[in-house]
């Protein structure tokens, strides 16, 4: 793996308040951004992006997505498990299970060890058609990500990375 530098100060062009009138020369220098609208931003053209492709794959939004990738990860988690990781009420999640398993992506098999529970498990289909999206979504992604070199895509995601596995509590990833 090649290192990858890191830059010693934030590039003026990326230092943006959304509360304030960027500031040109040095101001716009000397004023740090606000890192949470800044994530929260692109978060968000993140997630427009992949509800798009979402969505013209037959899903609802990326949501689906979401929990389809998350199923196929890592197996075995019940209903409850699942909600609880990715910060999906029971009521929203249930829906969601349902629509899934309407359309055969996904079935669910009682819980050997509470007849009361269910583990939602992806269906052959819906592993094709997680592998399909995974191919647009990379494409979505390098269209956000083309006014980066490959180097500030690896430190962009390596920084990100970092960031996310950073705390020892997950919260909601929905």
């Amino acid at each position: 793996m090649v290192p990858v530098p890191v830059p010693s100060r934030p590039s003026a062009k990326l230092s943006v308040d959304p509360t304030v009138t960027p500031a040109v020369g040095r101001a716009a220098e000397a004023q740090p951004a606000d890192l949470t609208w800044l994530l929260n931003r692109a978060a968000a053209r993140m997630r427009g992006e992949l509800d798009t492709v979402a969505r013209l794959h037959g899903l609802a939004g990326v949501r689906d997505w979401i929990v389809l990738t998350a199923l196929g990860v890592e197996g075995g988690r019940t209903q409850l498990q699942l909600g609880r990781e990715l910060g999906v009420d029971k009521t929203t999640l249930t829906s969601l299970l349902d629509r899934l398993e309407d359309d055969e992506l996904v079935v669910r098999r009682l819980d050997p060890r509470d007849r009361r529970a269910r583990i939602p498990e992806v269906t052959e289909a819906g592993r094709r058609l997680q592998t399909r999206i995974a191919a647009a979504r990379d494409e979505a992604e390098a269209r956000l990500l083309a006014a980066f070199s490959p180097d500030e895509q690896r430190l962009l995601r390596a920084l990100l990375t970092r960031l996310a596995d950073s705390t020892a509590a997950s919260g909601p990833c929905l």
